[in-house]
């Protein structure tokens, strides 16, 4: 299967007061060694630039849209006036210029949940160009396919040929002899214009992006706040009664289990500092060594009081209704490898989920640079306030 059938492309380009951008753009897709030929284009513009768009490339009697695709062979349906989409404030107002602070916080708000969702399935492949628009849409819209882009996706720029820039005539260079007047008022064939596309790499931080920002819409200044998050001071407070975790200023709900074992290593690294640290228990090797200050911290949060005394202290988990499952795991204050493996994958997704891997990684119980097998938080013990 070829690379075309694979993919459901998708063309995004931004848009101010010439939507020829669109057209030339396309002309250079579509033109260009390994053609990209997309299945939806979609347009970023305000209120003045979706009318010049209708009006220049949508209008059913002289768009130079319905043109192209009759010159060179595309479907009309990929583009129409749904596709462009006008960027509204935080009332809900469509804008008619980008001119104060809120204004530009609503077009990075706009183009990052647009780029989100093109970027959200994976068959789509996302073809986004930085000629058009206000140079700040330009930055938002680069900015975004950076944090979202994957790696078939795609950034690019178009240069068109001296004497047919900000033409607002000219639209696409012709199969036949078409002229225009250009900005000097010089009359020019259409037919013998360039366009070239320039191809833009670009750093993809995807993976570093909390989950929550892969699944639903997401505002583009918390985005950049989280990931700048990841390489400032680390912090973490542990709320014991209200089941939360505070993590570089973000709060997480977090359940009993999980929060037992961030608790139990929290607690050793300030009460042990450099001899902090549990070795793991084994495949055939339940651990006590790992299972009963896990026990201490569970029965801290359920408000049980700890007891060596394992017929005991497993009538009080009980009578809490902690999962017979658990306690199970837990036998005689040994732990299973399943258990601690099964309580950190869950962090490891929590973490991730709200915070993005690199600094959900920061969080996690990691192995010592030994070859001991211990896990320990890889934090300072003053980096952790604990509030019970």
């Amino acid at each position: 299967m070829s690379e075309e059938k694979a993919f459901n492309n998708i063309l995004f380009v931004a848009s101010g007061m010439s939507p020829q951008i669109l057209t030339e753009t396309l002309y250079a897709l579509i033109h260009q060694p390994d053609p990209f030929i997309p299945g939806e284009i979609h347009m970023v513009t305000t209120v003045e630039g979706a009318k010049r768009a209708s009006e220049g490339l949508l209008n059913r009697d002289s768009g130079h849209f319905y043109q192209f695709c009759q010159d060179y062979g595309l479907n009309p349906a990929i583009f129409n006036q749904d596709r462009i989409h006008i960027i509204q404030d935080q009332d809900g107002k469509p804008l008619n210029d980008i001119k104060t602070l809120t204004d530009n916080e609503a077009t990075a708000d706009t183009i990052t949940t647009l780029i989100q969702e093109f970027t959200a399935e994976p068959e789509t492949r996302l073809h986004v160009s930085l000629a058009g628009g206000r140079k700040t849409m330009s930055y938002y819209t680069g900015y975004a396919l950076s944090l979202y882009g994957r790696r078939q996706d795609q950034l690019s720029h178009v240069l068109v040929s001296e004497g047919y820039e900000s033409c607002p005539d000219f639209y696409y260079p012709t199969p036949v002899s078409r002229m225009v007047i250009n900005r000097n008022g010089e009359r020019c064939d259409a037919s013998e214009a360039e366009v070239t596309l320039a191809n833009i790499p670009f750093v993809r931080m995807r993976e570093d992006l909390p989950d929550r920002f892969l699944e639903g819409k997401t505002c583009f200044s918390e985005t950049v706040r989280i990931m700048g998050k990841a390489d400032a001071p680390l912090s973490m407070v542990i709320d014991v009664d209200n089941r939360r975790l505070e993590l570089s200023g973000c709060s997480i709900s977090i359940s009993e289990l999980e929060l037992a074992l961030i608790l139990m290593f929290a607690r050793d690294l300030k009460d042990s500092g450099d001899e902090a640290g549990f070795t793991l228990p084994t495949k055939n090797t339940p651990s006590a060594a790992i299972g009963r200050p896990y026990l201490r911290s569970l029965c801290e949060i359920k408000g049980v009081d700890y007891c060596q005394d394992w017929s005991v202290l497993e009538g009080r988990l009980l009578d809490q209704e902690v999962n017979p499952r658990t306690i199970k795991s837990l036998s005689h204050g040994r732990m299973r490898d399943t258990f601690y493996s099964q309580r950190r994958n869950e962090l490891m997704k929590l973490f991730r989920h709200e915070l993005g891997k690199k600094l959900a990684e920061a969080y996690l119980p990691q192995r010592v640079n030994d070859n001991s097998g211990n896990h320990q938080l890889l934090l300072k013990a003053e980096d952790i306030t604990i509030i019970s």
